[in-house]
């Protein structure tokens, strides 16, 4: 390989990795939710959403600073010292190929497992190509293999570690709702505003009561001065956007004929700032 095409390579791995990084399918994110019922997702994460952060798109921004690096040397012979590409090249790999190890996180109603997708293979494999023409560019000899290899596995440990630690710190409560407001976004309906405080719950002038929660998803709504001698109960899980808004499914709730669960599961409730 040429100079000039091992630092080409480089520039095109780097750049490619940085578009893939963009798209949806490098961690497959599986959730499990127990309890009254049964629920079960699997969301693709690109490499700059929720637990795929900071590792991957750590490896992203490395990838697309190696490949700044090689236009520059093509730009301007000798601007860099080419072992910066080297070194930013056994980054990438060690960073991406870290995301090869599947975790797992388990709370008393909820469990979640990570597992690569195919894009990790496919960034894995640029970033591999990426490293082979740094380590071609950079003319280096076989005695900086070791040191590079210690290094890259320091690194991938350390991926490991961060990506563990993420799982763990920030892991999901094992409820879906926080105290505070919700507004109600339905179509061709009024907006509503949920108010949950200190085990009680409020929606506008309409409903008012104890608000208690079980299972981790499931809650349950009573005491209503509307409706006194009907007690409600709702699987309340992640709806929208943003796993802080919430949708409502209905388990059993008489209350003034089904008025009240049509207030609630009528459109995603909107968490409020």
């Amino acid at each position: 390989m040429t100079d000039r095409r091992a630092l080409l390579a480089v520039a095109i791995a780097g750049v490619a990795i940085l578009a893939m990084s963009f798209v949806n399918g490098w961690i497959i994110h599986d959730r499990e939710i127990r309890g009254e019922g049964f629920r079960h997702s699997e969301v693709l994460l690109s490499a700059w959403r929720s637990v795929a952060i900071p590792v991957l798109s750590l490896a992203a921004i490395l990838a697309a600073a190696t490949a700044v690096g090689a236009v520059v040397i093509l730009a301007r012979p000798g601007a860099l010292p080419r072992w910066l590409l080297v070194a930013g090249a056994v980054a990438v790999v060690a960073l991406v190929a870290s995301s090869l190890v599947p975790l797992s996180w388990d709370g008393f109603t909820m469990s979640i497992d990570l597992r690569p997708g195919l894009l990790t293979a496919l960034g894995l494999l640029l970033a591999v190509v990426m490293l082979v023409a740094a380590w071609s560019a950079a003319g280096l000899g076989t005695g900086a293999l070791a040191p590079l290899a210690i290094g890259g596995l320091v690194v991938a440990g350390a991926a490991v570690g961060g990506r563990w630690a993420v799982l763990t710190v920030s892991g999901p409560s094992n409820q879906a709702w926080e105290d505070g407001a919700y507004v109600r976004s339905a179509d061709d309906l009024p907006p509503l505003t949920l108010k949950i405080e200190d085990g009680t719950y409020r929606i506008d002038d309409r409903w008012a009561g104890t608000w208690e929660g079980s299972g981790g998803w499931t809650i349950t709504v009573d005491g209503d001065p509307a409706c006194p001698d009907a007690r409600g109960a709702y699987h309340a899980r992640p709806g929208g956007e943003d796993e802080a808004d919430l949708h409502f499914v209905k388990i059993v709730d008489t209350c003034r004929d089904g008025e009240r669960a049509s207030d609630l599961e009528s459109g995603i409730w909107v968490r409020q700032p």
